[in-house]
């Protein structure tokens, strides 16, 4: 055959009228004009892509290639009527098979835009949101940015409600991996619905529900033996397949929020007869899971239903083998005319779809063969060949029984999870402004170093706060309220790890210095690498530039540590003191330890403390050792008790030394536990009774363990010094003992104020002055202002004047005597008498006539006249009347009284010193007398004196009462005048006061019965 007829032969079968296969590609005219298809062969499957790869033959062996990638294509199988069974897709691939002479074979591979999405891989972050709708913002993102994808691929989800997923990672995986991954996780199936039209499409349909499948185009299918004579299509071979699987299915997941471990199951519902029951009953698939793997138990148990329903779907499947044209993948059919299923109901004969291999042979003419090339004929004739004598269509199918779950495996099967490639950093996030940002778990949020805005167009990739959940940070210790905290900050860069390798669990492992976040310089100087002896912890204000450190300096022969905080400089120092260290260098400061700052400083121990320079060298003794404060303190106790038995020998006051307390005559008063010398000897020694060194409390035998005493002990002296004053102060007895000598020095004003006695002794040394009293400039005044007074000498009695007169007066007499004689001068009389001789010697005797010589006795104040005013008055200055009192003064009596009508006392007689002032009960509780107070202008008590008070204290009784006042009410306003100016002298003179005030109080009372109003009362109070 010549060309002419060869090209005429080949121009009238390509024509694709009335052909079994059929190809549209783009909009049609591609595939009329250049391809014939020839041979198809094709897998589809339920929750797996499509792959349809059709071989077509070509006039023109210069295709390009690249102009058929991307076509969406039309394939068409028509049956024996002729109906059309369509398949579409794009085209993913194109390859050229085969040429000889101007003919060519090209092979085209067809496959769902679904499908090539695992040619795009990227990593992202999604949070809050469900499988559902990542899948469609997925697919919605392609079909937005690809018109491809846009123009064939659609979207359909028939599921019920999801629940969202905090955060869930898509981490070097394509789409396509990771849709399916979420799919089959979540137990969603997935398949693929063609519709024909002038454009083509490809609908993902995505379900959970095995009776949301359509049927196929030919509802009934029937089985029949394999012979050319059969007029309808069929299966030929009908094959069921049973196995054994897992009989039971165990999840866990522990969640760190409630603290516990979830555990939940799920047994198979597949009849595996008797034998094959048992044989599984105890296969149990336990597959505990990462942390928080679902949200409650009811959700951790329909994880578990997934994963056995989809061991109960491998449990028994079927297999078919026909030429059903009509069949697609996903959809369902009735099986007829089989004899293993004869007395099936009818639904027990419906079978779905769950994966199909087909081939087919297109029809073309018959005589086509022997005009095309050996080549372009096909490889392997009897299988794909156009001369093969092959069935047009045959098919294989995988089938389950119409009702089965067809819920996707997961686990362990290349759609689970992949698992993190290894450690990651990320920077720390936040909202803007902030330096920390945590939540009541100390969980931060964090954003990866490959989060793009591409695939974060909205959240994610803003370095703030919706970057991503948030993610514990792992510590060197935590516990219930106790560990460690130290929370990763905004821009730092941290280590972050993946529990169990799950993507979808990250975790805070560290933190990580960078060129942003350079290492700490320690006490604001120097840095790496010369300040590489130099380790610890550096803290930073927040929102400022303040700090705290805990500093460890290993220094050869320079180690030191340091606890400080910047505010103040509060400094704990220790070791090798130096400044701080700068390019490896620190000038020294001391050696020791040294604990300082600018502002207030405060040491305190509740069982007592302890400072003492006596040496503990190595630290080899105890914490409250002792013995040379101990030491100290029992001789002070033995020098003390034995002074004070040689006193009370010489009839001087004994000294309080314990245990027994001794009253102020001298007398004892029974044993006293504590306020005494006796007391702190035994103390120290019971200090550690109860502590880790005397658990037992051996060493409490007087006196309890653990008492609160302050011990300063320094063996070679204590030196305290102030340029202002010093006070001590005891609550009981003041204790001052010294081995030698005590000796108190000032520049001005040596004062003791005694309460009630003051008793000098001195052992004194033979031959030797035990006591000096000299005053170098000045009077020496002793007296006795309220009794005796006696000097007593064991030897003589010198009183001497050495440039003046000595002077003895008495009010009452005076009385000389020695030996029997006396000379007694009293009530102007004198008496010379004696036993023996009186010898009176003078140049001159003169007698004369009577005379006296008038001396003044010193006037002494009385003791006990200081004055207390008590008031009971509230503080919005209501006042409460007629309430017992009691005072209680600086000697410990007590003084009770009423409160007067106005709740005011006046209580006399009080020694000076503090006292203390305790209200009682009101007889008449019941009767509410208030005294209301009026605000008046501060003239109204301003310290005027004379006229002016009378004048001031008339015209504001006046404005306050509105009307004229009366009489009484102006006498005493002018008596209350007069009496301010009184008391004013009362000051100026203290020997006439009493009388002054007695005449002050006679005044009070005069106006207390003339005010005709409480307001008046209250003003009148007031000017008092």
């Amino acid at each position: 055959m010549d060309i002419n007829q060869l090209l005429a032969s080949f121009a009238s079968a390509f024509t694709q009228d009335n052909r079994l296969l059929t190809l549209a590609l783009g909009h049609g005219d591609i595939a009329a004009g250049q391809l014939l298809p020839q041979t198809l062969s094709g897998e589809e499957g339920v929750s797996r892509p499509y792959r349809y790869t059709v071989s077509c033959l070509s006039p023109d062996a210069n295709i390009e290639l690249k102009t058929l990638l991307g076509q969406s294509a039309r394939l068409g199988i028509a049956d024996a009527q002729g109906r059309e069974t369509v398949r579409c897709g794009v085209v993913s691939q194109a390859r050229l098979a085969g040429s000889d002479g101007g003919f060519s074979r090209y092979e085209l591979s067809i496959e769902p835009p679904f499908a090539l999405l695992r040619h795009r891989r990227a990593s992202r972050v999604f949070q809050d949101l469900s499988v559902p709708a990542i899948v469609q913002q997925i697919v919605q993102e392609h079909q937005a940015a690809n018109p491809a994808f846009a123009r064939v691929q659609t979207l359909e989800i028939q599921v019920g409600q999801a629940s969202p997923r905090s955060y869930c990672l898509q981490y070097r995986e394509s789409d396509y991996d990771f849709i399916v991954r979420l799919l089959h996780e979540e137990g969603y199936a997935w398949r693929f619905e063609h519709i024909d039209g002038d454009s083509p499409q490809v609908k993902l349909v995505v379900f959970d529900d095995v009776y949301s499948l359509p049927p196929a185009e030919v509802d009934r299918v029937r089985f029949h033996r394999s012979d050319a004579t059969e007029e309808e299509d069929g299966l030929t071979d009908w094959q069921a397949a049973r196995q054994i699987v897992p009989g039971s299915v165990a999840l866990a997941s522990f969640d760190y929020r409630p603290v516990s471990a979830q555990h939940s199951g799920d047994s198979s519902q597949i009849d595996q007869g008797q034998t094959g029951q048992s044989l599984q009953s105890s296969l149990q698939d336990y597959d505990p899971q990462g942390l928080y793997y679902a949200g409650d138990a009811d959700q951790l148990s329909h994880y578990a239903r997934l994963r056995q329903q989809a061991h109960d779907a491998a449990a028994k499947t079927f297999e078919g083998t026909g030429s059903i044209r009509g069949l697609t993948a996903g959809q369902w059919f009735r099986l007829d005319d089989h004899p293993a299923h004869e007395g099936d109901a009818a639904e027990q004969r419906e079978f779905v779809v769950t994966g199909q291999s087909f081939q087919v042979q297109n029809n073309l003419p018959t005589d086509l063969a022997s005009i095309l090339p050996s080549p372009l004929a096909g490889e392997g004739q009897g299988e794909r060949g156009i001369n093969a004598e092959t069935a047009p269509f045959t098919t294989q199918i995988q089938a389950q029984r119409r009702g089965i779950p067809l819920t996707p495996a997961y686990a362990h099967t290349e759609q689970a999870k992949p698992t993190s490639l290894g450690v990651q950093t990320a920077t720390v996030v936040g909202p803007a402004g902030s330096e920390v940002h945590t939540d009541e778990q100390g969980r931060i949020k964090v954003q990866f170093h490959w989060q793009r805005p591409d695939e974060h167009p909205t959240i994610g990739a803003g370095l703030d706060d919706k970057s991503s959940c948030w993610l514990r940070v792992a510590m060197p210790s935590a516990g219930a309220g106790w560990g460690h905290q130290f929370l990763p900050r905004l821009g730092q860069e941290v280590l972050v790890d993946f529990i169990e390798g799950d993507i979808d669990r990250p975790v805070i492992t560290g933190v990580l210095y960078n060129g942003g976040h350079p290492p700490p310089e320690f006490s604001g100087a120097g840095s790496l690498p010369a300040n590489k002896t130099l380790s610890g912890i550096k803290s930073k204000e927040h929102q400022g530039g303040g700090y705290s450190e805990l500093l460890f300096d290993d220094t050869p022969g320079e180690v030191r540590a340091k606890l400080s905080s910047e505010p103040g400089k509060t400094q704990l120092n220790q070791g090798f003191l130096a400044h701080p260290r700068s390019n490896g260098k620190a000038q020294p400061r001391g050696d020791g330890f040294e604990l300082r700052t600018d502002k207030h400083g405060a040491i305190r121990a509740a069982h007592g403390l302890l400072l003492s320079t006596e040496a503990q060298n190595g630290a080899s003794g105890k914490q409250l050792a002792r013995e040379h404060a101990q030491s100290q303190l029992d001789s002070a106790l033995n020098l003390a008790q034995s002074m004070a038995e040689a006193a009370a020998g010489q009839l001087a006051d004994t000294m309080e030394t314990g245990p027994d307390g001794i009253d102020p005559d001298n007398g004892k008063s029974g044993n006293k536990a504590d306020g005494h010398l006796q007391h702190h000897v035994e103390a120290l020694k019971a200090w550690e009774a109860g502590s880790n060194t005397d658990k037992d409390g051996k060493t409490a035998k007087d006196q309890a363990g653990q008492q609160p005493l302050l011990v300063l002990s320094g063996p070679a002296g204590i030196v305290s010094t102030s340029e202002q004053s010093q006070t001590l102060s005891a609550g009981q007895n003041l204790n001052l003992v010294a081995q030698r000598d005590a000796n108190q020095v000032t520049g001005r004003r040596w004062i003791h104020n005694v309460g009630q006695h003051i008793s000098l002794f001195v052992a004194g040394v033979k031959d030797k002055v035990a006591l000096k009293l000299i005053a170098a400039k000045g009077k020496v005044q002793v007296q006795a202002q309220s009794d005796a007074m006696e000097l007593t000498a064991d030897q003589e009695l010198t009183i001497t004047a050495v440039k003046g007169k000595a002077q003895i007066a008495a009010s009452q007499e005076v009385l000389l005597s020695s030996g029997g004689g006396y000379i007694r001068i009293a009530g102007g009389n004198i008496e010379i008498h004696c036993p023996s001789e009186v010898s009176v010697k003078g140049a001159s005797h003169q007698l004369s006539g009577p005379a006296s010589l008038s001396t003044p006795m010193p006037v002494y104040a009385k003791p006990g006249t200081g004055n207390l005013q008590v008031i009971h008055e509230f503080a919005n200055g209501y006042s409460m009347n007629q309430g017992k009192f009691v005072v209680t003064d600086a000697l410990g009596v007590k003084h009770s009284g009423v409160l007067d009508e106005a709740g005011k006392a006046m209580v006399n007689g009080l020694p000076l010193g503090p006292a203390e002032v305790q209200f009682l009960g009101r007889p008449n509780k019941d009767k509410a007398d208030i005294f209301p107070f009026v605000a008046q202008p501060e003239e109204a008590v301003k310290q005027l004196g004379g006229e002016a008070v009378k004048k001031q204290a008339m015209s504001q009784l006046s404005s306050l009462v509105g009307k004229a006042v009366p009489p009484g009410v102006a006498a005493a306003a002018g008596q209350l005048a007069q009496a301010k100016n009184t008391v004013d002298q009362a000051r100026q003179m203290a020997g006439q006061a009493q009388s002054m005030l007695q005449q002050a109080r006679d005044v009070k009372q005069l106006a207390s019965t003339a005010a005709a109003s409480p307001d008046t009362a209250k003003l009148l109070k007031k000017i008092l």
